[in-house]
């Protein structure tokens, strides 16, 4: 097993699914790991659990709050992280909702959107003088081979989804966001700043991120969803230790550190939607994201 000694590991929504198993295999492998999860209790829970499973030491796993569908929660986690912490060599944008009725966040916007996309968005600029400080270091954006089913961006709408799909929601665009994201990220970081970015999916994982699309479709959901979605689960689905593969892949493996490549798929290169790679959509999701944030 290679060993990351040294390094310090941040992964939002690390108490659960697959990034409990991320942080289970890195801490196996000596790393130091930082959760960062929405409630804190569930957090000390999945720490104490893994100190039993991995024999690490304490000192290498922390648990901190926060809320990517609380902008300020974000802006207080990532004060706190660069007051406390020496490093950040890799930081994982785990976390995230799946289907949801299009409730807003306190911020104004979809909450899909923001937890899978504007939280980690404004996350990752204001970490971005600790991953240059223990450069060459990486972003990982947890995706989704679903942005491939977006086909054109409403930009009037794209934080809000009013109008978005029920069956889908802001789901798949959250996810070609993400890819959008990291594409200007890998552009604009690598050659000047030694940080490289990668976005992957793990594939269908089976974790409880898939439950609320069941209270979206009411009663039709215990007649129908739940039963095929079980069967389906059972038969199709990876585990979360499964899932968590490709994150652990492009978040140690010495041969990416000079990867141009954008997307992982099953601990290898993918290709992504062209949609996904367009740099006049990234600038434009750019400037779009900073004014949402307030950057």
């Amino acid at each position: 097993m290679q060993s990351i000694k040294g390094q310090t590991i941040l992964i939002t929504g690390g108490n659960t699914g697959m990034g409990y198993e991320t942080a289970r295999d890195l801490l196996q492998r000596g790393a130091r790991v930082i959760l960062a999860c929405r409630n804190v209790n569930k957090g000390l829970e999945a720490m104490d659990k893994l100190l039993v499973q991995t024999d690490c030491n304490k000192e290498n796993i922390r648990v901190m709050e926060c809320d990517l569908c609380s902008l300020d929660s974000v802006r207080t986690f990532a004060k706190l992280y660069n007051e406390q912490e020496e490093r950040l060599d890799v930081l994982i944008c785990n976390a995230g909702l799946g289907w949801s009725s299009s409730v807003l966040t306190k911020d104004g916007f979809n909450s899909v959107m923001q937890a899978n996309y504007l939280g980690h968005f404004l996350l990752t600029n204001l970490l971005l003088d600790k991953l240059k400080k223990c450069r060459p270091s990486r972003i990982l954006n947890v995706s989704s081979d679903l942005h491939r089913s977006v086909q054109s961006i409403d930009w009037s709408d794209a934080f809000t989804q009013f109008h978005s799909n029920r069956w889908m929601g802001a789901y798949p665009l959250s996810k070609l966001f993400q890819i959008l994201s990291t594409f200007k990220l890998k552009r604009d970081l690598w050659n000047t700043e030694g940080i490289n970015a990668f976005a992957l999916t793990p594939g269908w994982v089976s974790t409880s991120i898939q439950d609320p699309i069941g209270n979206a479709l009411g009663i039709f959901s215990f007649i129908f969803y739940y039963p095929l979605d079980y069967c389906l689960r059972f038969v199709f689905a990876k585990t979360p230790k499964t899932g968590a593969q490709t994150i652990v892949y492009c978040a140690i493996e010495s041969k990416l550190e000079q990867s141009q490549d954008l997307y992982f798929a099953n601990c290898a290169i993918a290709k992504t939607s062209s949609l996904a790679t367009d740099q006049l959509l990234a600038e434009r999701l750019w400037k779009a994201s900073c004014e949402a944030v307030g950057l």
